[in-house]
């Protein structure tokens, strides 16, 4: 279920990292709203979103050119590519939106640190070992 889709009872927050809503904080209703759309691409490796991996970072506005800023948990990652078009595909199409750029950082490194426990006990389900 993504963050798009949950109501805001506590127990769906904590679907959301520390890092993640510190880094949302600041956006604006519109910043929200592509926030959220982005919240509903999953990970091609993981049984969650990247906004749940915890893999963006800001997401910005400027008159319609969007900039997306993300890392990886790896460097090499196999699906980057098929991630930015999938960002890409996934925020073109709305309204307001005139060009996605996508910038990816490595500052700060990405760290398991920044999954919830939520998304820990999904990817543990899934097979998955932190």
């Amino acid at each position: 279920m993504s963050s798009a889709q949950r109501n805001t009872s506590t127990a769906d927050v904590s679907e959301t990292s520390e890092f993640v809503e510190q880094r949302r904080a600041d956006s604006t209703p519109f910043e929200r709203e592509l926030w959220d759309i982005i919240d509903e691409i999953p990970d091609p490796h993981i049984p969650v979103s990247i906004v749940e991996m915890a893999m963006i970072y800001d997401v910005r506005n400027d008159d319609g050119h969007v900039t997306v800023e993300m890392s990886f948990p790896c460097m090499g990652c196999p699906a980057y590519d098929m991630i930015h078009n999938d960002i890409r595909s996934c925020l073109s199409v709305i309204d307001g939106v005139d060009e996605v750029e996508i910038d990816v950082v490595w500052d700060p490194v990405w760290t398991k640190d920044m999954l919830t426990e939520s998304v820990r006990e999904k990817m543990h389900e899934a097979g998955i070992s932190l």
